[in-house]
């Protein structure tokens, strides 16, 4: 029964949190949106801001599969739900934050939450784990001494971080702030509704045990991206990473002119991670190189990157009116956000060069007590 609901929630509610695109049809799909469908179902849920992707179901399922492989797969998933909301909070994502707040409350983890709100202040190891996370967005950021995990949990760790550093683009361009925005618009129907959905369903979802490296394609030619050098050292998690990256640079190829890719490029190589400026000058300024009709896209493209928060109606118009239909719009907002993400990569991976936590292997254990998680 509680299944039943869970699932009418996720297919016929939380869509309805998607704009500018259209919702998925989930009990129509077939072929390989299907199967991404039946594995989120079995071991997360249908979520939107993965489900968000299927008007290209390979692109989907890369953007599940680096979910997979970093948040939902293998140990510690105490700690990376805690990077997804730190992560989430730095990037003013309210909707990724939300869900994965519900999922800290479902397993009952204050001290996950009190870690939130003291940003590393209070001096405790959950703090001090929850600051770095916020941190990893910005360059100058991830300067000060090693990251606060073992070389072991690494890969994981940071691919979490990148991946919401991915997710909360797209979340702020294509999902409204709430997750369920009927039950949302009643303040208090909305409150309980989320303190219910909070306790039971992101309670079970938490707990759910799926084993590493099962993937829905086959292994891409490309090879792992530099950025994500770090990762290789687990080959679940850098394959999860690798199939993402191959569908993000095969939807670019389709949808992206290779003017805006050289553009965006060049401006997000040299981007450290700071809010470009108040207003949008700064954006006419960049694109302004471009002929008329290749602004919009590179304008889009270019927000997703680097202020996400800042894509309104009048970019998707203006981008439509440029001739991009959903695909396009989904693709080239995706491409832009991966490149963030990619250099976001390039930056964590230079700041663990040097030593890693040096304690008890262990370390995981007694956090995870602490938050109210089995190991």
């Amino acid at each position: 029964m509680l299944r039943s609901i869970e699932q009418f929630i996720f297919r016929h509610l939380t869509p309805l949190s998607i704009r500018w695109l259209p919702a998925p049809e989930i009990a129509r799909a077939s072929g390989l949106a299907a199967e991404v469908y039946r594995q989120l179902d079995a071991e997360f849920m249908a979520v939107p801001p993965v489900t968000l992707h299927h008007l290209n179901p390979r692109l989907m399922a890369g953007v599940w599969s680096a979910c997979r492989e970093s948040l939902v797969a293998g140990p510690d998933r105490a700690m990376k739900e805690l990077i997804a909301v730190a992560v989430s909070q730095a990037n003013r994502c309210p909707y990724c934050m939300q869900a994965h707040t519900s999922m800290l409350l479902g397993a009952d983890d204050r001290p996950a939450l009190d870690a939130l709100t003291a940003g590393g202040q209070s001096g405790g190891a959950l703090a001090t784990f929850a600051a770095w996370a916020s941190a990893t967005g910005r360059e100058a950021s991830l300067s000060a001494g090693p990251p606060p995990f073992t070389k072991r949990q690494a890969p994981a760790f940071m691919a979490t971080a990148v991946l919401f550093h991915y997710i909360n683009r797209m979340v702020n361009i294509f999902l409204d702030d709430t997750m369920m925005p009927v039950v949302g618009k009643v303040p208090v129907v909305g409150d309980q509704a989320f303190r219910i959905f909070s306790r039971v369903t992101s309670g079970r979802i938490v707990r759910i045990s799926a084993e590493p490296g099962v993937f829905l394609t086959g292994i891409p030619a490309m090879k792992l991206p530099e950025a994500f050098g770090w990762a290789e050292d687990d080959p679940a998690v850098a394959g999860g990473l690798l199939r993402f990256a191959d569908a993000i640079r095969s939807a670019a190829d389709e949808s992206v002119d290779p003017e805006v890719q050289a553009l965006v490029k060049r401006q997000v190589s040299a981007w450290e991670g700071e809010p470009p400026g108040l207003g949008k000058g700064w954006l006419d300024s960049v694109v302004s190189e471009l002929s008329e009709r290749l602004r919009p896209q590179a304008r889009l493209a270019l927000l997703a990157a680097m202020a996400s928060w800042a894509v309104d109606s009048g970019e998707i118009e203006s981008s439509r009116r440029a001739g991009l239909d959903s695909r396009a719009l989904l693709e080239t907002a995706a491409w832009g956000a991966f490149l963030a993400a990619e250099r976001i990569a390039g930056w964590m991976k230079e700041g663990t060069k040097g030593t890693y936590y040096s304690g008890n292997k262990k370390l995981q254990l007694p956090l995870l007590k602490d938050i109210g998680l089995k190991p």
